[in-house]
């Protein structure tokens, strides 16, 4: 009965020297999960090792490190792939992810965006200006509605607003001689 082919193995030489390898199972495990982007530590314990020792493995074995960046690329060719379909099929930030990833293209390089203010948007700044500038800028250039709520009108006849800050407590006893009595901080409202 032959023995099933594991992942890895302990081998001795002559010199009684003792050392584990990756079987090619072992290579073949090791380049799948690469390319599923399992961790290092997945990896090392699918082929039956702890994570220092398949580090050690890589270092010293080339085959081992091979079947490791295979899988690495694999999957980095997935992502990419994924990537560009997304990119292609209007995902902005596919696009500029791509863009700077791959491109070399830097924030606050010249870009002009539209905001569309009935559906919602992001308002990109160019990195030069502050925000006050840029939208002094587009408030001279007529680029810009301004939709800064009004203030809330009386709900019904005779309503009246309330003030910004509530008027200092005032308590309803006085208060026995030498004492002092020290604000409460932040509002304080009474049920009496």
């Amino acid at each position: 009965m032959k023995k099933p082919d594991l992942p890895s193995r302990r081998v001795v030489d002559a010199l009684g020297k003792s050392e584990i390898v990756v079987t090619p199972t072992g290579l073949g495990i090791v380049e799948e999960l690469a390319a599923r982007g399992c961790s290092v530590v997945t990896i090392s314990a699918a082929i039956g090792v702890n994570k220092e020792t398949f580090l050690h493995i890589r270092r010293r074995d080339p085959a081992v490190e091979d079947a490791f960046e295979r899988g690495r690329a694999r999957e980095h060719d997935r992502l990419v792939a994924n990537l560009n379909t997304a990119a292609a099929s209007g995902n902005v930030v596919a696009s500029i992810f791509l863009l700077r990833a791959r491109h070399g293209y830097q924030s606050g390089e010249g870009i002009d965006v539209n905001v569309n203010v009935q559906t919602g948007g992001v308002l990109v700044i160019p990195a030069e200006v502050t925000v006050e500038q840029y939208l002094a800028q587009k408030r001279a250039e007529g680029d810009m509605v301004d939709i800064t709520p009004v203030a809330r009108p009386a709900l019904y006849p005779g309503h009246v607003l309330p003030e910004a800050e509530p008027a200092p407590f005032a308590p309803s006893r006085p208060a026995p001689s030498g004492t002092t009595l020290a604000p409460i901080p932040g509002r304080t409202t009474r049920g009496d």
